[in-house]
């Protein structure tokens, strides 16, 4: 069957056998190695220091990444290991659930695969921190976003979380820009004026669940890399079995090898946010493609609406003018080509007639 994917050309298809027989020389003649793993705080470093209000609970894993295989999580998702210097000062259980229990300073290390980072913790009396209504907005917010996290998702809670997500940057996008990062962080300075003002953030952590956020983004992410419908890598590629030209319309009919599940739903609508803003529904996505036609040398946008359950849609064919889409007519006699602007490998063509 055919990808969604198309390809540009002759002189492509040369260049493509030729890399194809250079890397057959490399992987046989080559020792496979183990990727390297990476582990890093929120900062990019492998020391930071945070300050926390005593009584502040939250996941100090949120704050770590981790890049391996081309993959990236955080410290919350995967067997991490955790001690505390100060046990007086602050607590953590094995799954990097931290408890700052008083004021001081205790340095918490965090390891994984042999890999060690070191947070120095400073627990701050409980007020210390300015609690402007910003800040206690967020914090209703990020316990909203915090509670029922799981640790991988279903579609079913991958479009429960997605929601919650969405809900949660509404509420900081509307009152906590300019004061706080998304993650918890007082800024240094208020924003908006980058170019006048130093929005850094601070060692601050006024909103600690809010780390939650971190987690939630890797999770829907490796949900969309695995199930995209528009991805080549993708396990659930949507695989073309035709597809047909309708000129008096200016659309092309698609018709594919299986019909789209809730997985490929969810997955198209966080690869195209854009389109799908967060009052989108579970049963349809909204994505775009690109249409190349190889008779003009034209590049052409095609706006396709995914439903769930379905195997048949329709892919307008549009192009971009002041402001905003307008249909274009599809010429006959022209070869069209349908896939993603990010690849062009494998891809469907078709001649208007």
């Amino acid at each position: 069957m055919k990808r969604l994917f198309v390809r540009t050309g002759f002189k492509r298809d040369v260049f493509l056998l030729a890399a194809g027989l250079f890397l057959s020389v490399v992987l046989i003649f080559s020792v496979p190695v183990k990727a390297a793993v990476s582990v890093k705080w929120f900062d990019g470093g492998v020391e930071t220091s945070v300050s926390v209000e005593a009584g502040a609970k939250f996941y100090i894993g949120d704050f770590v990444s981790i890049f391996s295989d081309g993959t990236i999580t955080t410290a919350s998702l995967v067997n991490a290991s955790y001690t505390v210097q100060n046990k007086k000062v602050a607590a953590v259980n094995k799954k990097g659930y931290l408890h700052a229990k008083k004021a001081g300073t205790a340095d918490v290390t965090v390891s994984y695969q042999g890999k060690t980072l070191i947070c120095h913790l400073t627990v701050e009396k409980k007020g210390t921190f300015v609690q402007t209504r910003e800040v206690k907005e967020l914090k209703t917010a990020a316990k909203k976003l915090a509670k029922g996290m799981p640790k991988k998702l279903t579609a079913a809670k991958g479009f429960n979380l997605k929601k919650k997500r969405d809900e949660y940057l509404i509420e900081y996008g509307t009152n906590s820009a300019n004061l706080l990062a998304y993650d918890g962080f007082l800024y240094k300075n208020s924003r908006p004026a980058p170019d006048t003002v130093d929005d850094s953030r601070s060692e601050k952590l006024a909103v600690p669940e809010a780390g939650r956020y971190l987690t939630a983004e890797v999770l829907l992410r490796q949900f969309m890399k695995t199930n995209n419908p528009t991805a080549a890598d993708s396990k659930r590629t949507m695989k073309i079995a035709s597809v047909t030209a309708n000129k008096r319309k200016g659309k092309f009919q698609i018709r594919l090898a299986g019909k789209l599940g809730a997985e490929q739903i969810l997955a198209a609508q966080l690869a195209f946010p854009t389109e799908n803003d967060s009052t989108i529904g579970k049963s349809k996505a909204n994505i775009t493609v690109s249409i190349y036609d190889e008779t003009a040398g034209k590049y052409y946008k095609g706006k396709i609406v995914l439903k769930k359950g379905s195997r048949q849609f329709d892919a307008e064919a549009v192009e971009y003018v002041y402001g905003g889409y307008r249909a274009i007519e599809l010429t006959e006699g022209h070869v069209y080509w349908i896939g993603s602007e990010m690849n062009w490998a494998n891809g469907t063509k078709v001649t208007v007639k």
